[in-house]
């Protein structure tokens, strides 16, 4: 490939693009380049801000003539960077940040670049929401591709559960409309079969729903002391609250005398359910330090999560209930490891979105009882070995009790990756990505392995 030669063209058409095109050694293009893992540096030829559908067409148009891979990026929270290609054109949707809600209320359209928090802030102001992720500066789009899981999960679905319909451009530069009636099985695919495979979305239609003006949430901490109690009741709690619940657990420390187990608890339910819901968790263990309490939505919603970190992650989906043996080999785990670097997290599953067959969206998952992620973390530009490491060797250890199935959304370059994001889904995928991108135009698990002609 002559990078050059292709920066030379691609400047010659410069003058057709309204958004602007970045290339090597300009500011804008070391700062776009990067996601939210600074562990990840990847190289691509270009990067074009799109200003407009016709900038996408553009840049499809020039990747098919040269040969060149194409990905997107909308919140650039790819944990692998799979927003950024090496080589190739990074389409940069970030100015399509359009948020409409419909005159019933009863659905928002957004542009491709709107992330969670803007979304959020905008719902908010009429009293709805969508049901999103729990990290602000996730871009929406990408998330609802991949799954969606937050909050409002257990009481609505997931955020791919809420999609209405899609705008998409395709490998030949072609618009669609995607939704049940029209390219339903392309809508299929785009319910959690993960990034932009298939072509580049530039904007989606999502259900949105009444929410109370407030809620009851906040979070419940104890020694770690008191992991194995506390993790155990958890697990059972998750297994059969009511599906106005979310809890999240996940083992931490702010130094190495300071580890503690701790719920993230959410609820839509009344004030008077929700304390007495809360006070029966605070009992799981002893010493608890409670911080709960009446929040609007968005509050909640508001998480500050530090920035410009190297993130290392590995997961993997857990059927049934959390047995004693696993929350043994959890605690052990964690006390490898390294300095405050690390946590080991659970999402949980079930309620809405348990509703649907396994067979009606690509989200495979639904039956899973929570996610289990190992998390390394540090400051720099490169992962430290012994982070990765530990995160390497505990999700090895934490693995034999997994169902082989891993969150596409929380991304891992594995050999068997189709299989743990799609399992038998990929079959019907894979089918449906050499149908609308015969060349693997589109970068991401789908094609990753796969040459680019």
């Amino acid at each position: 490939m002559n990078v050059n030669r292709l920066k030379t063209q691609l400047q010659a058409i410069a003058y057709q693009f309204k958004g602007h095109l970045w290339f090597a050694l300009d500011e804008q293009y070391e700062i776009r380049k990067k996601v939210f893992n600074h562990a990840i540096n990847n190289d691509p030829v270009v990067i074009i801000e799109a200003f407009c559908e016709q900038d996408v067409c553009l840049a499809i148009k020039f990747a098919n003539l040269h040969s060149l891979p194409i990905s997107v990026k909308g919140g650039g929270h790819s944990n692998t960077g799979s927003c950024v290609v090496n080589d190739g054109i990074v389409l940069d949707m970030s100015l399509f940040k359009f948020i409409a809600l419909a005159d019933d209320r009863k659905s928002v359209v957004i542009g491709a670049g709107v992330k969670n928090k803007e979304l959020d802030a905008y719902t908010a102001q009429y009293g709805v929401a969508v049901p999103l992720g729990t990290c602000p500066d996730v871009g929406v789009v990408g998330a609802t591709l991949g799954g969606g899981i937050g909050l409002l999960s257990r009481k609505f679905g997931l955020t791919c559960d809420n999609l209405i319909s899609v705008k998409m451009i395709d490998a030949q530069g072609t618009k669609l409309v995607v939704n049940s009636f029209s390219n339903p099985d392309l809508f299929w695919a785009l319910s959690g079969g993960g990034g932009c495979q298939f072509g580049v979305i530039t904007e989606i239609t999502l259900k949105v729903h009444h929410i109370p003006p407030t809620v009851m949430g906040g979070i419940i901490e104890w020694p770690i002391s008191e992991a194995k109690k506390v993790l155990k009741q958890y697990s059972d709690e998750v297994l059969n609250s009511a599906r106005d619940y979310f809890l999240y657990a996940y083992i931490s420390r702010a130094s190495k005398d300071q580890e503690k187990i701790s719920i993230m608890a959410f609820s839509t339910a009344t004030k008077p359910e929700c304390e007495s819901f809360f006070k029966r968790v605070s009992r799981w263990g002893n010493a608890a330090n409670i911080d709960i309490g009446e929040k609007s939505y968005l509050e909640m919603q508001s998480n500050a999560y530090q920035s410009e970190l190297c993130v290392y992650w590995r997961n993997g989906f857990i059927s049934q209930a959390l047995s004693s043996e696993f929350i043994d080999k959890i605690i052990d785990c964690y006390a490898n490891c390294p300095d405050n670097y690390g946590g080991i997290m659970f999402d949980p599953l079930g309620g809405a979105i348990q509703d649907r067959d396994m067979e009606d969206t690509a989200f495979i998952h639904r039956k899973s009882s929570f996610i289990c992620s190992v998390t390394g973390v540090c400051e720099g530009p490169k992962m430290r070995s012994t982070i990765k490491n530990w995160v390497d060797d505990s999700h090895t250890i934490l693995s034999d009790f997994y169902n082989e199935r891993a969150y596409q959304n929380y991304e891992y370059l594995g050999k068997d990756e189709l299989k743990m994001y799609f399992g038998e889904n990929s079959i019907r995928l894979l089918a449906l990505k050499k149908r609308y991108d015969p060349q693997s135009r589109f970068y991401g698990s789908l094609s990753r392995h796969l040459l680019v002609t």
